[in-house]
């Protein structure tokens, strides 16, 4: 990226904040760009003539009080670690956090990467103001203009008291979301995923309790380009898909699948194959989910896409009917895998079968992604999982498996090492039982109700993974090798997450040889030789451990003060420190040789006042 690029992509950030328009309204210039989009410059040719105009200046700096300044404002600073969640509408990581920006206002951020190397970032305005007025509030979505993706995630923030947050739709059902707290964040940040289908009215804040504290209404939907274009001419079907052409502004073609939009392709006249700096193009691809489609050059006659593994997949293609001058693809669907994230090759062919063109797309690795895979990504229904490498609490690197689950955060589960014949069951991957195995497990079986499992073999990963559907909760299951001989039995019931993710933020050192540590929404409090003690997946009052003449634990804010008090009278207070992790706890920490039978813990608020005792 040049200089004139880079000032113009930090302009377009910071004068699309002073409109106030859909949070999708960038949804539809990606949409209607001609392949991927790696150039920030290249969005002023799809954006309206009277934005350009007014752009134009911004190239050179910026605008203050109506005046042009010279120079793009400062990024953000972020306050807190950013959310790293798996965006379904293009099965890419996107980020999310709070920064405050150049005059200091906190305000909500986005990033987000679309399939083919393209990214978009941006923040909102006053965030705190937002807070001030709701207690939750609706941010933007990743909801396209055509509705093409089939589930949508929605997000934005809340205040610290919001514990529920739900989605109401049109048709009266209710979806809920999750809420999540990272580290030094100010606020919390909530996400909803629901089906593309569906129309979402309004949004539900509440508290632990399930007192309603606000009702947000959703004001953002679009029409899809279909309802605002004119036809022009009639639908034609390549394969499983149709396509039409339509006008006004554009001359475009959209594609749909049973009548849901998947994708649209620009034709106007002088627009006709050229990329965004007017350079000629052979082909023009689309790709939604297995599908990929779209238009090439005229004198093109047959098509391939090559994967990276060799693999081969055939087009149909035919001359468009309506003489634009194009012809019209729509290739064999693959089985599995992300083509973007692997990598491909289009190719085109005369009539004669000679080569006309070679279409090369190196494999598009996710931005923003905690842990890096070690082999090959396995997709497991709507979910992906890989191995990485996570570091616990005392500082080893252990190897894990990382899932990414289409509206929730990236998360990695530790394992204790797997030796060739043996087995680790791991947290439920929804309402499946997963596990990892060394290299001799070929299949794998639950005992109880018979059902067979798969047995995966990354390429490059250090062990096998196994996944037996619909069996979560307590359940043995047996992993054999080729030979149908018995290598492993896993029993009981599935791990807890909060045992085998990797920390959040810094660990906190009590100044008693223990450490607290904040995951996934649970505290874990661990003795100095890292031994894993207790958790907590909700905050109470207090909570600690006391053993081996160590006290260890954490309790809510007001609490000021504690203290051990044992039967003959003799007391011993506790060290007091403030969470490093923005979840308004104290924690604290003391030495006694006496016995832990014969104590309570008793805390007590900045008066003195006893609150609470256990």
């Amino acid at each position: 990226m040049n200089d004139l690029e880079e000032r113009l992509r930090a302009a377009l950030d910071a004068r699309a904040q002073t409109y106030e328009t859909s949070p999708t309204a960038w949804l539809r210039v990606q949409e209607r760009r001609r392949g991927p989009l790696r150039r920030w410059g290249a969005v002023l040719v799809a954006l309206p003539v009277a934005l350009v105009a007014l752009l134009v200046p911004v190239l050179l700096g910026g605008f203050k009080d109506g005046q042009v300044t010279t120079g793009p404002p400062p990024k953000p600073t972020p306050v807190g670690q950013a959310l790293v969640i798996d965006n379904p509408a293009e099965r890419r990581p996107m980020r999310l956090w709070f920064a405050r920006n150049h005059e200091g206002v906190l305000v909500f951020c986005r990033e987000v990467q679309y399939a083919g190397g393209a990214g978009m970032s941006g923040c909102g305005e006053d965030a705190a103001a937002a807070a001030m007025e709701n207690h939750g509030w609706f941010e933007g979505t990743t909801q396209s203009v055509s509705r093409s993706r089939q589930t949508v995630l929605d997000y934005g923030g809340a205040r610290k008291d919001v514990a529920k947050v739900t989605a109401l739709t049109k048709k009266g059902s209710r979806v809920a979301g999750a809420l999540y707290q990272p580290s030094g964040a100010p606020m919390k940040i909530w996400t909803v995923a629901y089906p593309a289908t569906d129309e979402v009215t309004d949004y539900e804040f509440a508290a632990a309790d399930g007192t309603l504290l606000s009702r947000v209404a959703r004001t953002v939907g679009m029409l899809p380009e279909s309802e605002q274009l004119t036809p022009a001419g009639a639908a034609t079907d390549l394969a499983d898909l149709s396509v039409r052409p339509y006008s006004t502004p554009d001359r475009t073609l959209i594609w749909t699948l049973d009548g849901r939009e998947l994708g649209l392709n620009l034709v106007r006249a002088k627009d006709l194959l050229r990329d965004m700096g007017g350079k000629p193009m052979d082909v023009e691809l689309r790709v939604n989910g297995g599908h990929w489609f779209g238009v090439a050059r005229r004198d093109t006659s047959r098509m391939e896409l090559i994967r990276k593994d060799g693999k081969v997949l055939k087009a149909v293609v035919k001359p468009d009917p309506w003489k634009i001058g194009v012809r019209l693809f729509a290739g064999e669907r693959p089985a599995s895998g992300d083509l973007y994230l692997e990598g491909f090759t289009l190719v085109g062919y005369d009539s004669a079968g000679k080569e006309l063109w070679r279409d090369d797309h190196p494999a598009d690795k996710p931005r923003w992604d905690p842990h890096p895979p070690i082999g090959q990504v396995v997709a497991i229904g709507e979910a992906k999982v890989w191995f990485s490498k996570v570091t616990l609490a005392d500082g080893r690197t252990w190897d894990g498996l990382c899932r990414s689950v289409p509206g929730k955060k990236t998360s990695c589960d530790a394992f204790q090492p797997v030796a060739a014949g043996d087995a680790r069951r791991l947290p439920d991957l929804g309402k499946s039982a997963i596990g990892v195995a060394g290299s001799e497990a070929t299949q794998v079986e639950a005992v109880k109700s018979g059902t067979r499992g798969s047995v995966y073999a990354p390429v490059g990963a250090p062990l096998k993974i196994w996944v037996v559907p619909n069996s979560g909760g307590s359940e043995r299951f047996v992993l054999q090798d080729a030979q149908q001989d018995t290598v492993a039995t896993v029993g009981g019931s599935a791990p807890d997450t909060c045992s085998v993710s990797p920390p959040v933020g810094p660990a906190a050192a009590l100044g008693t040889g223990a450490t607290l540590t904040h995951q996934d929404g649970c505290l874990i409090i661990w003795t100095d030789d890292g031994r894993f003690i207790t958790e907590k997946h909700e905050i109470d009052d207090a909570t600690y451990t006391f053993g081996s003449g160590v006290l260890a634990g954490y309790a809510v804010m007001k609490t000021a003060k504690v203290e051990l008090v044992f039967d003959d009278g003799s007391r011993v207070a506790a060290t007091m420190s403030a969470d490093p992790w923005g979840l308004g706890l104290t924690l604290f920490s003391a030495r006694s040789t006496k016995s832990s039978v014969d104590a309570s813990v008793v805390g007590y608020d900045a008066a003195g006042k006893e609150i609470w005792r256990r």
